[in-house]
């Protein structure tokens, strides 16, 4: 790799960073994320047959009505059901409804409280209200918070626990993974805290504090533990039959709640992305609560940690790794992260999955891209710098092909060759001896005259050698009709040099012209040479013949064997000019002199 593409692959690399930081910092990847965390932390395990589900469900409905129409007293009268007897008395009866303010029937709340009271184990709904606030420190900054609670009528709440049962939403999916255990009023009431619904009904549990860390402002993540109608349920309606066994809710969390789909009080949850009601996920959280399950995000800086390490570890490994063995690097690293990751959700910590990964396949996919581009823009260098030099036909067929580095000795084929020399070079070069510059110059036009002839005509420069150009024609790329057009090719030289040589006559007082010689028949083309100096030619007798050829051509002449004559002699014009010998060939052959070509 070039210095220029190093820093160019460089400043990719530092792109490829911010991009990624500004990525994490504007929480793009959250809904993956949140997906990623379904998939690896939400399993499923042992429900605790200790918690009941008292559902308010369809039969429920049915008997009763829905619960706003319902009085206090019926409330009061399940609370007493569920405890009338000391030997199956419930460890603790929680209701998942909110009884805010008095009521006209204040006989049902007097009722109510004292169900409460005479239990000492009911715990019932509480709620934060959301507001928006000045910032003391900033006026001109107004954010949301919580502003008050609704908490349970005064005689309730004197007998009844009760907490918060709000639960924040994910904004991707409206799913509900996280809640809180603590909260704290910033409005009315500044600084008043209330705690949890299930933190609530665990310490009424456990009658004292519970397993794990203090409780305090952060948001703990839900390890829910079976799929959606998973606890122990039965119907509120069947509270009320007389021959209903008490036996049921014996010493057991019992939590009454909406279980109607027309109470629309189910959400989504991300064990399943199924709906569940919201009183079984309270029951979840009750369980975490009780196992001491307590799982934490990781702070902001501890996933910007990891994802600069990922990043870090990725573009190092990229300097050092070809594109496959870099695959197989970043598919351990992400094995090995993956159970990193476990380990620490077992110790209560949940890193981030989604960023880290996607450092990683970006990374990857830039390399791939990267190194895509650089290989097409480095081949298509090679193929301009060699289409200075080879015949572009040639350039093709070779780097497309991968013959360039085949080891192919060549194959038989049926071609014609052309041998064009500049007639009066010497005395030329000597004319202008003192003038190099202009002498390439001269021989370069004269190189881009006959090579233009002969690819105009479908034939392809097989080399130059000093101030003479071998063609090939169906050489190394098939071509119809290919002797004729190689005679084409001749003539169109020779018409071609004409404009040249009057201004070389009129400026240098030199005449210059071609000597061309053409002989058609079989020849080995191919990728010759040895491993360290390869050239893709033609060699055979065909080939010396027609080098014969042009070197008995006089200036401006086109010389051609009897057999392409016999081939093309219905279009062209030809004069013979006898059988002369040619060096190294024991029989002479009959030449002849094209005068002219008819254009088809």
């Amino acid at each position: 790799m070039s210095f220029l593409s190093k820093r160019k692959k460089q400043l990719g690399d530092v792109l490829i960073c911010v991009l990624l930081l500004v990525i994490f910092s504007a929480g793009a990847l959250s809904y993956v994320e949140h997906r990623l965390q379904d998939l690896v932390y939400q399993k499923v395990a042992s429900i605790d047959p200790n918690i009941v589900i008292i559902g308010i469900d369809e039969e429920t409905l049915a008997a009763f009505g829905t619960p706003d129409q319902w009085s206090r007293q019926l409330m009061a009268d399940a609370i007493n059901i569920l405890n009338s007897s000391e030997e199956y008395k419930p460890a603790v009866i929680a209701v998942d409804i909110l009884y805010v303010g008095e009521r006209a029937d204040q006989e049902a709340d007097a009722n109510f409280a004292k169900a409460a009271k005479d239990g000492g184990n009911v715990v019932v709904a509480a709620r934060y209200v959301i507001g928006y606030i000045q910032d003391p420190a900033n006026p001109s900054r107004v954010y949301k918070t919580i502003v008050d609670f609704e908490r349970p009528y005064p005689a309730l709440a004197e007998y009844a626990a009760y907490g918060v049962v709000n639960a924040p939403f994910d904004e991707g999916d409206s799913a509900i993974r996280g809640t809180y255990v603590k909260y704290m009023s910033e409005g009315k009431n500044a600084g008043e805290v209330l705690y949890s619904f299930p933190y609530e009904i665990a310490r009424a549990y456990l009658g004292g504090e519970l397993p794990g860390p203090p409780p305090d402002f952060r948001e703990r993540y839900i390890t829910y533990y079976d799929l959606p109608g998973a606890y122990k349920q039965l119907s509120l309606a069947e509270v009320f039959d007389e021959d209903f066994d008490p036996g049921w809710w014996a010493d057991c969390i019992v939590m009454i709640g909406p279980y109607a789909a027309g109470l629309m009080d189910a959400y989504y949850v991300p064990i399943s992305h199924e709906l569940m009601n919201g009183v079984e996920i309270h029951a979840n959280v009750v369980q975490m609560l009780l196992e001491g399950q307590f799982k934490e995000y990781a702070p902001l800086g501890v996933n910007l940690a990891i994802l600069l390490a990922a990043i870090a570890i990725a573009i190092a490994l990229a300097y050092f790794l070809g594109i496959r063995a870099l695959l197989c690097a970043y598919a351990a690293i992400s094995v090995a992260y993956y159970f990193l990751a476990l380990y620490l959700f077992d110790q209560g910590h949940i890193v981030s999955l989604a960023y880290p990964a996607s450092a990683l396949i970006l990374i990857y996919l830039y390399q791939l891209v990267y190194g895509y581009v650089l290989e097409t823009l480095e081949k298509q260098k090679v193929k301009s710098a060699f289409k200075k030099y080879v015949d572009p036909k040639l350039v093709d067929k070779l780097i497309d092909s991968g013959e360039a580095n085949s080891d192919e000795v060549g194959v038989k084929k049926d071609i014609a060759v052309l041998f064009v020399d500049v007639r009066g070079f010497t005395p030329m070069t000597e004319a202008l001896s003192g003038e190099p510059e202009t002498v390439v110059k001269i021989l370069n036009d004269y190189l881009e005259l006959t090579a233009s002839a002969v690819f105009n005509n479908g034939g392809s420069v097989d080399k130059f050698i000093g101030d003479a150009t071998m063609a090939l024609f169906n050489g190394f790329v098939p071509l119809d009709d290919y002797v004729y057009k190689s005679v084409k090719a001749a003539w169109d030289i020779v018409q071609g040099a004409a404009e040249i040589n009057a201004a070389l006559k009129e400026k240098y007082n030199v005449d210059v012209g071609f000597g061309v010689g053409i002989h058609c028949g079989s020849a080995i083309v191919g990728n010759l040479g040895p491993s360290f100096r390869k050239d893709y030619t033609a060699i055979g007798d065909t080939v010396n013949t027609a080098a014969r050829l042009e070197s008995n051509a006089k200036a401006s002449e086109v010389l051609i064997s009897d057999k392409v004559y016999n081939i093309v002699k219905d279009r062209i014009e030809a004069v013979s000019i006898g059988e002369i010998p040619l060096k190294g060939k024991s029989v002479k052959m009959e030449i002849y002199s094209v005068k002219s070509v008819i254009i088809l």
